[in-house]
């Protein structure tokens, strides 16, 4: 194997595919990059068995072949590297030798035999979705997944894709995010099919930060439906399915409330920044007492001190005390993209639902904190 190409190619290219390197890889090999020579480019492959990627990047190529290499070790090396060709060639004893204008190195390479293949994308079965609109709907579930592998099952994204939509559903059991999406595209599904699967948050997390530039997305289960892949424009993102039932999350969603909040998302946000900075020091309890023309927004941290703040509101039904931790009103107004938020309540330990104004087909439900005399 000989190839060329620019460091400056090169070094954010390992940087991208190392972040898929297995941490503790049970399998050495799993430690490795694998380079491939293919269709005159250079393919560098990585995975951690949950998570693998392909990123292609052009090269001058000379002799085809395929080897792998150190990833962690690689990707330093060429990252000190000014920037300028690099010739890049395998010997008999596989060794891998990297010549730079002013360096050199070597680097023991290991066959590529023993290294996990990826699974292409069947094009028979291929989705095609707008980046964009991809790209806004896991932003706005993805925080409401749960980080730890308690329940696994609720570490992922439940998606459901029709003809003519699909919906995103998120859930830690404490918050719930629910986004619909219509599509311009239909995608090849009969009237009636429904396909589902359960995509782990995290992979689909790395999706938005690969797909930043792109304008389409192509996307699709592998054959044995263990699988799914997503095609951007030089990257290929494999994601393994999890299994297992999703709760039943349309029981959460309030029929109706009896109090119906509409406020500022700025004026909200600033209070809530406000409040966290003693909620933080006692449980991120944020209380609100919701009167006839106002919301009073307040947090107590004996240690610290305490912090009251009103905000005008247009006030439909009863009045109400409830509390939420503060984080979870911080992490739904991120996302909000519209001036103004709607909140619908019922009962201090009742769920309380958010919506923003400038998405109605975004839901977001939050569940209280008991309040303590």
């Amino acid at each position: 194997m000989h190839f060329s190409l620019l460091q400056e190619n090169f070094a954010p290219a390992l940087s991208h595919v190392s972040r898929f390197v297995a941490t503790k890889a049970q399998l050495p090999i799993l430690s490795n990059l694998l380079v491939t020579t293919e269709s005159g480019r250079i393919k560098l492959s990585a995975t951690n068995l949950e998570l693998g990627v392909n990123y292609w990047l052009g090269a001058k190529i000379d002799q085809e072949g395929s080897i792998t290499i150190p990833a962690k070790e690689i990707t330093e090396f060429i990252s000190y590297l000014p920037a300028g060709i690099l010739d890049v060639s395998l010997n008999e004893n596989n060794l891998l030798h990297i010549k730079a204008a002013k360096a050199e190195s070597t680097f023991a390479a290991a066959p590529a035999t023993d290294f996990p293949q990826l699974p292409p994308l069947d094009n028979d079965h291929a989705l095609e979705f707008d980046a964009s609109e991809l790209i806004t709907s896991i932003n706005q579930v993805s925080f409401a997944a749960a980080t730890d592998d308690t329940r696994p099952v609720l570490t992922a994204i439940l998606w459901q894709l029709t003809a003519t939509d699909f919906t995103m559903i998120a859930t830690d059991g404490f918050r719930l995010s629910v986004k619909k999406s219509h599509l311009e595209k239909p995608l090849p599904l009969a009237a009636d099919q429904t396909l589902t699967y359960l995509v782990p948050a995290r992979s689909l997390i790395e999706v938005t930060k690969l797909a930043k530039t792109a304008k389409t997305i192509r996307a699709g289960a592998t054959s044995d439906e263990h699988q799914f892949l997503f095609v951007l424009d030089d990257i290929e993102l494999v994601s393994r399915l999890l299994e297992g039932d999703f709760p039943p999350y349309q029981r959460i969603l309030p029929e109706a409330s009896n109090t119906k909040i509409t406020l500022d998302k700025a004026e909200l946000d600033e209070a809530v920044k406000m409040s966290s900075v003693f909620a933080r020091e006692s449980a991120n309890v944020v209380k609100w007492k919701i009167s006839a023309d106002k919301i009073e927004l307040s947090s107590n941290a004996p240690q610290v001190g305490q912090n009251r703040v009103e905000l005008e509101a247009k006030i439909a039904g009863d009045p109400l005390e409830i509390a939420f931790n503060y984080k979870f009103l911080a992490d739904f107004l991120t996302v909000v993209k519209g001036k103004q938020i709607t909140v619908e309540l019922n009962q201090p330990l009742t769920p309380g639902l958010f919506r923003d104004s400038a998405n109605p087909d975004f839901t977001h439900i939050i569940m209280p904190v008991r309040i303590q005399d």
